[in-house]
């Protein structure tokens, strides 16, 4: 597979914070912090058997 050409690069493992429960998921980081001084990234998730696609801060994720 070594002609597999990434649209974005494969997100590190985490844990995202949604409705007060912990999901496994996977985070791309922004490639610097934001004004508001936190660092923001793209995750994916599966909640609830449906795949969910967001922009989140550093305060919903945990590394996994």
């Amino acid at each position: 597979m070594d002609n597999v050409v990434w649209l974005r690069p494969p997100g590190k493992p985490c844990l995202v914070l949604s409705d007060d429960e912990w999901w496994r998921g996977s985070v791309v980081w922004e490639e610097a912090r934001r004004e508001d001084g936190l660092w923001w990234g793209t995750v994916t998730y599966d909640k609830e058997g449906q795949k969910i696609t967001e922009v989140r801060s550093q305060h919903d994720l945990r590394a996994r």
